[in-house]
Formats: structure tokens, C-alpha cells, sequence
């Protein structure tokens, strides 16, 4: 094929590919086939008009308000079910009274298959002759009541029982005569869908601790992904006791009197809508038990992630507040939380709260640290000795660290006896910085520069951003630092910390720098109060312990140890004549 032929080909080419991509017939985009539940076949889609319920997807909207302590309800005919939660003693990060969910960002109810019809009560209008307005002081009840009438002897009854001092409403449902649309064969549901609202001030931090929480009948706790930023989504085939929607502060959940038979959840990061941070949906299957009765009976809860609070709502509901691991969750249960809140009872400032909780803690923790302290002074003092043992023996390191440890033993010194009661106070430090992250009384909470203890002060805004560290400088993280290379300083004096290790001891603090900068205000503050009062607490017993009579009695303990080495090598010898001597008659 000569170059002519080759050329006029290539045009040809082109211009067919050309042609039919601009030409090419377009493709009808096909409808999505609707979700196959568990157990059930696919169904098509939603149509009302060949069952009795299409005559229910319109009526009178009624809005009922039920307020008491706590918070503000308001219900709707619309669906039967709650549309508005307002938590009264809170605010959002505008100032206003605190909205955890609105008819806009969520919606619930019941759902269940009819004649190829997907029914969702939250679509259709119920009825009541519940009062508009229900004010509960205290003790006293409301029980405000829907039905939603098929016809005189078929209806489905949703009633919410609420108390005047309570976070807590009671949810029940009862079918009469719903047997073929609710009954025991039938898949019925219990749907919410929820998106979370952004109303915390660091919103960043709001969204990582923003989540799905579960615990089920056998006493098994756990929770979506927090940190994902895509779509995450779980089957849950294991019987369920409660599910909560769960953000950094408050929770939104609904609690089984007996289980949901499964379930499927999902948690959406939503990145591209102003004020949502993320959508939460669940779908949860009701029991076959609760089926075959005609009744169901639940328990909502709206409010705050405060442990006080969540551990009387039901088993297992406190861990809504990450509190650490085993030990560490333990520390917080029975010395943290309680300490703090003694404190909360006669003091409302709570930067003076922490620095009372510093003090408090120090002097707990005051045995273990003079106990340190004392072995880190014993190995200062032999600092001399220990360079000898250095130069005598120069890069010979086995046999310094032999000569080293039969110093040591001659002066019935542990040289790790100083690290021993540092490492018994680090389920304190890690209670500590799991608990004040997630402490709801730091939340808008005030404390000199700072406006809001639960995130981060800042002093200067950055015109740009430094990776890890963020485009903020946090003057708290900033003190904390200097008074952590203070204390350092202080407790390396006269010690035998030499070259990398002594320089790396002075960078730590910096690079915790660059993580703790975005992180509260409040944690930074007790760090440095911890720094300042673990300073004053070394000059203290610097004070009272007389080096001199120590390194007298450590002399001393030296004598006695070599006297006791040669006492006992001398009675192994003549162990080991006599042991010859009988072997030979």
C-alpha cells in the first residue's frame, strides 16, 4: 500500500470516528430498580391508587407543641411524628436556641408492603384531638395520640408519652385489624432518615466524631466509621436494642423495648450542603414477636452526650461518649468524671475547675512522683561514678553496662524503678485526654482569650495553612510547649541524658505542637497547668530532700553491698569445697 493510499485511510478513519460520536443515538437512561429488602422480592415502584391508603395522602395539618425542661417538641398530623426537636438549654454556633432536627432534615415512621405498594406513614395524615400546646412542669405527663384510619375497623394508633423532666419520650404503635398489612409474614419497617445539622463552632471536629452507633441483644457495641469520607453502610443481622444517631455533643436514638429484628445503616459525609455535616439513614426491621401482638412499643432520646445523663437512659447507652479504651474508660467512669463533676458543684469558671482538677490529681498521684523522683535523684547522684565506668571501659558497651548494673546492685538501685510510677499514671494522662474532648460542659464555655474551651483559641489567623499544624495559632498549645521544655530542663539537670536523647527530649514538645494546635482548648490548658504544678512539685521536694544524706546512705548501701558480695561469693566457695570433698569419700 503505497503512502497516498495510507494517507487517504487514516482521513477516512477520523472522519467515521468523528462522525458517530457526534451522531451516535442517545441512550434513555433506565429507571434505578428499587432496593430488595431482606426476605421480600422487589416491588415496583411506590402507587397508592389501587389501595385504601391513597385517600390518606392528604388531609388537615396539625402541629402539636410539647414542651418541658429540657426541650421543645413539636408533632404533626403529617406523618404522625415528631418534626422538630429544640433543646432549650443549649445554643447553636449562631447564638441560637439549639434546633437538633427539623422537618427539613429529618423524617420517620413506619413502612410496609401492600398489593405492590411500598406504604410509608410518614406520606400520609393522621388524625388527634390532642390539645396545640402542652407546657410540662416537673413530673406531669402529656400522651398525645394519632391515628391514621383506614376505615372503622382497621387503623394504626401512634401515641408519645413525654415527662416534665425527662430527655426521654415513650413511642408505642398499635394496628387493629392491620393484620394483612402489618402482620406477622409481612416486612414492616421502622425508617429514619436524618440529616445531622452543623451547630457546633468546629465543625471539622464535629464531623469527625459524628457517627452511627448500635448495641445489640448480645450485649455487642459498635459504630460506622467516623473519619470516611465516602458513603459507609452496614447490614446489621443481629437483633437490635438501641440505634443512636450520634454527634460530638448530642445524640438523636431510638431505644427497643424488646429488639429490631435487623437492620441496614448508612452515614453520607456530606460535603457540598451548608448546614448538614452528614446524612444518616437507618431502616430497621420490626420483630416478628411485635408483628404478631399488633404493638410495638420504643423509647426516643434527644440530648446531650453527658455521661451522667446517658447512663440512666438504658444498658449500654453511655458509651455514646467515647470515653478510651477498657482502663482507660474505667479511670474516666470512676475517678475522672465524678472528680469533675464534685468540682461543677461549686464552681462555674471551668478553667479554675481544671486547674482545681490538676492540683487534685497531682496530690493523688503525689506518692508515685517522690517515689520517682528519689530514683532519679539516686542515679544523678551517680552520675560520676557512671562516667568513670565510661572512660575506664570506653566503646566497650557490654562491658559498661555489666560494671553499670553491678553498681546498681550493690546499691540495691532499680534503674527502671524511676519510669515504673510514670508508666502507673498514664491511664490518668490517656483518661484525661479522652474525657476533655468530649466534655460537654467545656462546649462555648469561656476562659480568658478563649471562647470556647471545646475547640481550639486562636490568637492569629493564617493567611495560609501549614500541613498538620493548621492556619491558627493556639496560645494555650504554644504555653503548654514552653512550660513542657521548662520541666524537661529542670528534671535533666545534673542527670546522665546526653547527646540524642537530650535533644530529642526538647523536640517531643514541639511536634506535639503541630498535633495538639487544632485540638480543645481545654485539653492544652490542663497540660500546661499539669507542666506548671509538676514544677513547683520538683522544687518542693528538691527542697525537703537533702542530697547529701542521700548520697551518705547511698555510700553506705555501697560499703554493706560489696561486704555482702564478697560474704556471699566466699560462702559459695567453701559450698562448693565441702560439695567435693563428700563426692571424694
Amino acid at each position: 500500500m503505497d503512502k497516498n493510499k495510507l494517507v487517504r485511510f487514516f482521513l477516512l478513519s477520523v472522519t467515521l470516528l468523528v462522525y458517530f460520536q457526534i451522531f451516535k443515538p442517545k441512550t434513555k437512561h433506565q429507571p434505578v430498580p428499587p432496593i430488595v429488602k431482606e426476605g421480600v422480592q422487589a416491588k415496583p415502584v411506590n402507587d397508592l391508587a389501587k389501595t385504601p391508603f391513597m385517600d390518606l395522602t392528604h388531609g388537615e395539618k396539625k402541629d402539636i407543641t410539647v414542651e418541658n425542661e429540657f426541650f421543645k417538641i413539636i408533632l404533626s398530623t403529617e406523618g404522625g411524628a415528631i418534626k422538630n426537636v429544640l433543646l432549650k438549654q443549649y445554643k447553636d454556633k449562631h447564638g441560637q436556641p439549639l434546633v437538633l432536627l427539623d422537618h427539613k432534615t429529618s423524617n420517620m415512621g413506619l413502612s410496609f408492603y401492600y398489593k405492590q405498594a411500598l406504604v410509608e406513614t410518614k406520606n400520609l395524615y393522621f388524625q388527634t384531638t390532642a390539645n396545640a400546646s402542652y407546657k410540662l412542669q416537673e413530673t406531669e405527663e402529656a400522651k398525645i395520640i394519632f391515628r391514621l384510619v383506614v376505615n372503622a375497623s382497621q387503623y394504626l394508633e401512634q401515641s408519645f408519652e413525654f415527662t416534665g423532666n425527662s430527655y426521654k419520650i415513650n413511642y408505642t404503635w398499635t394496628a387493629v385489624g392491620m393484620e394483612k398489612y402489618m402482620g406477622k409474614q409481612s416486612t414492616a419497617c421502622f425508617l429514619w432518615d436524618m440529616d445531622m445539622k452543623d451547630i457546633e463552632s468546629d465543625t471539622k471536629s464535629d464531623v469527625a466524631k459524628s457517627t452511627i452507633n448500635y448495641y445489640l441483644s448480645n450485649e455487642a457495641f459498635d459504630s460506622l466509621k467516623t473519619n470516611s469520607t465516602k458513603l459507609e453502610e452496614k447490614k446489621l443481622r443481629v437483633p437490635i436494642k438501641w440505634i443512636s444517631i450520634k454527634q460530638r455533643f448530642f445524640s438523636s436514638a431510638i431505644i427497643a423495648s424488646n429488639v429490631f429484628a435487623s437492620g441496614k445503616v448508612s452515614l453520607d459525609p456530606i460535603l457540598d450542603q451548608d448546614g448538614v455535616t452528614k446524612s444518616a439513614k437507618l431502616s430497621l426491621r420490626l420483630s416478628k414477636e411485635d408483628k404478631s401482638k399488633g404493638h410495638g412499643s420504643y423509647t426516643f432520646f434527644f440530648g446531650p452526650n453527658d455521661y451522667n445523663i446517658l447512663r440512666k437512659v438504658t444498658k449500654g447507652f453511655q458509651q455514646n461518649l467515647p470515653l478510651g479504651w477498657v482502663i482507660v474508660r474505667f479511670v474516666n467512669q470512676g475517678l475522672i468524671i465524678p472528680l469533675f463533676t464534685f468540682l461543677e458543684k461549686y464552681f462555674s469558671n471551668y478553667g479554675l475547675i481544671i486547674c482545681f482538677l490538676v492540683i487534685i490529681l497531682k496530690l493523688l498521684l503525689a506518692p508515685l512522683s517522690y517515689k520517682s523522683f528519689i530514683s532519679m535523684a539516686k542515679i544523678k547522684l551517680l552520675k560520676p561514678e557512671l562516667d568513670n565506668i565510661k572512660a575506664k571501659y570506653g566503646n566497650d558497651l557490654q562491658k559498661v553496662q555489666a560494671e553499670q548494673m553491678m553498681l546498681y546492685r550493690e546499691l540495691n538501685i532499680n534503674p527502671l524503678s524511676g519510669a515504673v510510677p510514670i508508666l502507673l499514671q498514664m491511664p490518668i494522662l490517656l483518661a484525661i485526654f479522652n474525657f476533655l474532648p468530649n466534655a460537654l460542659s467545656l462546649r462555648q464555655a469561656r476562659f480568658f482569650w478563649a471562647s470556647d474551651l471545646s475547640t481550639h483559641d486562636s490568637i492569629l489567623t493564617l493567611p495560609f495553612s501549614i500541613p498538620v499544624y493548621g492556619d491558627h495559632v493556639s496560645l494555650f498549645t504554644i504555653l503548654m510547649v514552653i512550660s513542657t521544655m521548662l520541666y524537661t530542663w529542670s528534671s535533666s539537670q545534673g542527670g546522665n541524658t546526653e547527646g540524642p536523647m537530650k535533644i530529642l527530649s526538647y523536640i517531643m514538645p514541639i511536634s506535639v505542637m503541630f498535633v495538639l494546635n487544632s485540638f480543645p482548648a481545654g485539653l492544652s490548658f490542663y497540660y500546661f497547668i499539669s507542666n506548671i504544678v509538676s514544677c513547683l512539685q520538683q522544687l518542693v521536694t528538691k527542697y525537703f530532700v537533702n542530697e547529701e544524706e542521700l548520697k551518705a546512705k547511698l555510700i553506705s548501701k555501697q560499703k554493706r553491698g560489696k561486704q555482702g558480695l564478697t560474704a556471699s561469693f566466699q560462702k559459695r566457695v567453701t559450698a562448693f569445697i565441702q560439695h567435693n570433698k563428700s563426692k571424694e569419700q
